[in-house]
């Protein structure tokens, strides 16, 4: 039986004095022309951020989370930007009522009236604010107020709603009423804006960011604003306090740094999706994969018994690692990777099926003993594991420069519109931070006052030969992890351009059901049920639920010293360079 198949194509953009990529065509405007007036890429990286808060309000927030990577190239100095969920100071293992496993979208935990997913009780403590300040602070060359122009223009005088608006708005219009000023805000008449046609302007939010503009992010996390917000909190049950925006800090820190071939990847340290990632390039390390066909049957059995090991590892192991151990080097040593790379059968997956659990684990536990090759304590022996989000709700931008600076960022409004909560007066959309805990005590990642919540954001970069040589990220929950592997394994294996690494098809690993792209050989897929995988065929569409991550990114051809960009073919995004 055959059928037709879907094959898009976008055309990389070239250039020689600087790039940027994001998923709105506006912020990728504001973006390059930032560059055009001078700025650098922490300057673009900055407004973009601001700008997408308006313009993409149901992946990211000022009010919502997010980390960044930057590098700059002249000092070779390369710095790790941790803006991402805190849970409230008030917050405890037991805030919630667990009342059995799902599937759904919320992980593996479903809670009582799925009060960490959406209201007052989903909402942590705001990050993205702090962070692109702080960015600005360390290494903008332009003014901050310059910087927040294009976001305050599209939050008081409104963008165009597009399709996908229009579609985001109505995903969650009932909520929007429910919790009533968003309602106002994003609704018109009861009803989504229309596509190409309704204006969708956030007044209130636009005199906020002009006090950000005045005086950064004192604006938000000093003076009235957060008691303004306390009072909304208290009325109607949430945790977040006045006190909790005034302890705020940006973790600012080395990234971690890990070396494949001629290659240094810099990813987060800490509870991101970065771990994970590195952990799989590690593993895949071990073995030959420039000899086998790419996206073979072989090939992808590597890649997915890898991914699947260090998916294993996540969810048992990584937390907050300054309120619970966390075998983090061990996990990223060169022995470690060795050894799990042995336990590889070429001809056999070690991987439960999905019939015995939702999440990834290894069908004989005996296979994963990291705190083996670290010293320290683990924690208890049989945690319950985290729960798996697959949230499509962030955004993920990157920027180079004509100096061959680097960023690389990812926020998030973690569930769509995050919690749909707004306070009245602010423009303030809260994200729902409390869902990347898991609501379980006793695991690494169960929840505590103003704990870190595991994320699966990865923003990466990428040298090569010591040089600057790739900026990219994903959108897409804990699917931007296997992403993220396979895209940087079609760089340095395979010599693709970025466009190239990015449209090519790939599989999904975060699951105990492997998902393979339509677009794969079905000579591959069948391959890959033979050695026991069990393998979903998927269709990737321009819907954000699709079910593969969406990326994008920016590198710097070695030969030719130009600037390349990639995007995803199937959804909106957008390369502009100059």
């Amino acid at each position: 039986m055959k059928r037709s198949i879907w094959r898009p194509v976008k055309d990389e953009v070239v250039s020689d004095f600087g790039a940027v990529v994001t998923s709105h065509p506006l912020a990728s405007e504001v973006g390059v022309q930032i560059l055009s007036e001078g700025g650098n890429a922490v300057d673009a990286t900055v407004a973009m951020g601001f700008c997408l808060a308006v313009v993409e309000p149901w992946a990211s927030s000022i009010a919502g989370h997010g980390q960044m990577l930057i590098h700059m190239a002249e000092q070779q100095a390369s710095l790790a930007l941790d803006f991402s969920h805190r849970a409230p100071a008030a917050a405890t293992p037991e805030m919630y009522r667990v009342i059995g496993r799902t599937r759904e979208v919320i992980g593996l935990f479903e809670v009582e009236n799925r009060a960490n997913v959406s209201g007052y009780e989903a909402i942590g403590v705001p990050g993205v604010t702090a962070g692109l300040c702080r960015a600005h602070q360390l290494y903008g060359s332009l003014p901050l107020q310059r910087l927040l122009e294009p976001a305050i223009h599209y939050a008081e005088q409104g963008f165009v709603a597009n399709w996908l608006t229009t579609q985001q708005i109505a995903e969650v219009m009932g909520d929007f009423v429910k919790y009533r000023v968003p309602a106002r805000i994003f609704l018109r008449d009861g009803y989504p804006p229309v596509s190409g046609v309704d204006r969708v302007i956030q007044a209130d939010l636009g005199q906020v960011l002009r006090l950000i503009a005045r005086q950064g992010a004192r604006g938000l996390y000093r003076g009235e604003l957060p008691h303004t917000v306390e009072a909304d909190m208290k009325k109607n049950g949430g945790l977040l306090r006045a006190e909790d925006f005034g302890r705020y800090e940006v973790v600012a820190t080395e990234p971690v740094t890990i070396r494949c071939r001629n290659h240094e990847i810099l990813g987060m340290p800490g509870p991101s999706g970065c771990t994970t990632t590195l952990q799989a390039l590690k593993i895949l390390e071990h073995f030959d994969l420039a000899e086998l066909g790419h996206n073979s049957a072989e090939y992808l059995h590597l890649v997915i018994e890898s991914t699947r090991h260090a998916f294993a590892d996540r969810y048992r192991f990584l937390g907050d690692p300054d309120f619970v151990p966390v075998p983090e080097k061990a996990l990223l040593s060169t022995d470690y990777a060795r050894d799990v790379a042995r336990l590889i059968d070429p001809a056999r997956t070690a991987f439960a099926q999905a019939s015995d659990q939702p999440w990834v684990r290894f069908a004989d536990r005996a296979l994963h003993r990291p705190w083996r090759y670290q010293e320290g304590t683990p924690i208890l022996e049989d945690p319950p594991p985290s729960p798996p989000q697959d949230d499509q709700c962030t955004t993920h931008f990157s920027a180079i420069d004509r100096q061959r600076n680097m960023v690389s960022c990812t926020q998030t409004a973690v569930s769509r519109f995050g919690s749909r909560v707004i306070t009245s007066g602010t423009g303030l959309l809260f994200s729902s931070g409390m869902v990347v805990f898991n609501p379980v005590p006793g695991s690494a990642n169960s929840i505590a006052g103003f704990k870190r919540g595991l994320n699966n954001m990865a923003p990466l970069l990428l040298l090569k030969e010591r040089k600057p040589f790739a900026s990219l990220g994903a959108v897409g929950g804990r699917r931007i992890i296997s992403c993220n592997t396979q895209i940087v394994l079609n760089l340095m294996d395979r010599q693709m351009s970025l466009q190239q690494a990015i449209a090519a098809p790939r599989v999904d690993t975060s699951e105990a059901v492997t998902l393979a792209d339509l677009r794969l050989d079905p000579e591959c897929r069948e391959g890959l049920a033979r050695i026991g995988h069990e393998v979903e065929v998927v269709e990737e569409s321009p819907s954000l639920d699709s079910g593969f991550a969406r990326p994008l990114g920016i590198m710097v051809d070695p030969i030719t010293n130009r600037i390349r960009t990639g995007v995803d073919v199937f959804r909106i995004s957008e390369a502009r360079g100059i």
